[in-house]
């Protein structure tokens, strides 16, 4: 079944709605909840300048993954509702969740959100790291498009 273009880019808007829309709704909510939670959760521990980094690939991700599930579903592949962490646990035989990639990776965001937060904490009055914050957030996002446009100019010479 062909699905309306419009509508699919329209619920595409909002993460996770895509997925509700094409009947994913598992995985809509996970992202939903997701997006929705970030910047509350990274302001109470003091980091919601941080928020609109890590919300900002999440709804690329989203965006362009709906687009990808519609037209495999509309090619009459079968595409299986599934978490967002699927692939990175699994159960061995006593039903616990034993992966060391997805613990490695969630062990260091949360040092590295601890570190953020004490830092943003013992440095707040200080007039040079409000400066340096401020420069963060103006400049972050330009200068990433700068340095991964090159490394992809770049890396396509060798």
């Amino acid at each position: 079944m062909k699905r309306n273009g419009f509508l699919t880019f329209l619920a595409a808007l909002i993460p996770g709605v895509g997925y509700m829309y094409l009947g994913f709704i598992r995985r809509g909510i996970q992202f939903l909840l997701l997006y929705l939670l970030i910047e509350p959760v990274f302001k109470l521990v003091g980091l919601g300048f941080l928020a609109s980094f890590v919300k900002i690939p999440i709804w690329f991700y989203t965006f362009f993954d709906t687009f990808n599930l519609a037209e495999k579903m509309d090619r009459g592949e079968i595409v299986y509702d599934k978490d967002i962490f699927g692939d990175f646990y699994f159960e061995d035989r006593l039903g616990d969740i034993m992966n060391s990639k997805l613990t490695f990776i969630i062990g260091w965001l949360l040092i590295l959100t601890g570190i953020f937060s004490i830092l943003n904490k013992i440095f707040y009055d200080y007039e040079i790291y409000n400066l340096i914050k401020s420069y963060v957030k103006t400049y972050f996002i330009p200068v990433s498009f700068i340095i991964i446009g090159g490394y992809l100019i770049f890396k396509g010479k060798k």
